[in-house]
């Protein structure tokens, strides 16, 4: 295990780690929020912890996996990323599962939203039982949470009164969500997580199959 130094900062601490890692520790009133600034090993960091050790844990040999395995309710993680360049354009989608496999596709022609869709309904349709969903789409999170019993009431048109765009997408993602105990949990894209991080790496995959630049 590398040293490490520690900085003040506004509500915490910030912890510089010999390995060129550096986490922010905030420890404001009753909060103990863990945010990894720099992570460019991959550790999968508690998002909150009540020492500087539960912090280091993770990067202990082992600590990535068991961080990876489940929140701290036991309830497995699975996480899913998709994405379009250009959009729309060639697009890929990936998905970690709480075994640790990895699934990642794609198609010639999509957009942003529809490989989100796709990847969140390829992780629900990989699981079953409780799970904590994480994903950085504002898109998916907010529509499985509040914006599809709407659109299903109103016979499956927006508060404007058009038509929901993806519409094959999210029935299949309701019929997959309903009657199951899912946590859906939006993190920031690109800031390190790394379990959204893998994904990413496998949209990318996904998308440079599906505009043929990729073969493996």
């Amino acid at each position: 295990m590398s040293g490490w130094q520690e900085v003040p900062i506004a509500y915490g601490v910030k912890l510089v780690f010999e390995d060129g890692t550096v986490v922010n520790w905030f420890r404001d009133s009753r909060r103990r929020t863990v945010h990894a600034e720099k992570n460019p090993h991959g550790y999968a960091f508690p998002r909150s912890a009540a020492s500087i050790e539960e912090i280091r844990g993770a990067m202990e040999p082992g600590g990535v996996e068991r961080a990876l395995l489940a929140d701290e309710r036991g309830v497995p993680f699975g996480a899913f990323d998709g994405g379009a360049s250009p959009n729309p354009g060639p697009g890929g989608w990936g998905v970690v599962l709480p075994d640790g496999r990895e699934l990642f596709g794609g198609e010639a022609r999509t957009t942003n939203n529809r490989m989100e869709l796709t990847a969140a309904i390829r992780l629900l349709e990989e699981t079953s039982g409780p799970l904590h969903v994480l994903g950085d789409s504002h898109y998916v999170i907010e529509g499985i949470r509040r914006w599809v019993q709407a659109w299903k009431v109103r016979g499956w048109q927006t508060i404007a009164g058009q038509p929901v765009l993806n519409r094959d997408l999210w029935e299949r993602l309701d019929q997959l969500a309903r009657g199951r105990k899912i946590v859906w949990e939006r993190v920031a894209g690109h800031r390190g997580h790394p379990l959204n991080e893998r994904c990413d790496w496998l949209v990318a995959k996904g998308r440079a199959q599906a505009s043929g630049k990729g073969r493996e």
